[in-house]
């Protein structure tokens, strides 16, 4: 069985080692998920359409509409961009009381077939 690790990008220090912490396994996928779909086109150097490119669609109208196409976008970015997580399905919601989408993505990692569950917020930032 393989195991995935990656640096927490929170660079939260190991308070045996005195190093930056590791993330194993589903949390490492699930950050990767996350940090995938908060991306946007040519933000990642030499990698020009890296990630869920969701920020322009924020200041669209708060609608089922708009909530589609986003699920679109986060599917085809996770499918691209991380083969170690096995879409389950996304959901996007419109919340109007927050000018915002709910999104919960589910997954599981190659190397587990458990679900992984990730929420986000995303929001307009001006």
């Amino acid at each position: 069985m393989s195991r995935f690790s990656d640096i927490d990008l929170n660079f939260t220090k190991n308070p045996i080692t005195n190093d930056v912490n590791i993330l194993r396994d589903s949390e490492a996928v699930r950050r990767s998920v996350r940090n995938i779909v908060l991306y946007n086109f040519l933000e990642k150097p030499f990698s020009p359409t890296f990630g869920g490119n969701v920020r322009g669609k924020l200041f669209e109208n708060i609608n089922s509409i708009t909530a589609l196409r986003i699920k679109g976008e986060i599917e085809k970015a996770i499918i691209d961009n991380e083969p170690r997580a096995s879409l389950r399905g996304v959901k996007v919601s419109p919340n109007l009381s927050r000018n915002a989408f709910d999104v919960t993505i589910v997954f599981s990692v190659s190397n587990n077939p458990a679900p992984v569950k990730v929420e986000i917020s995303l929001e307009r930032i001006r």
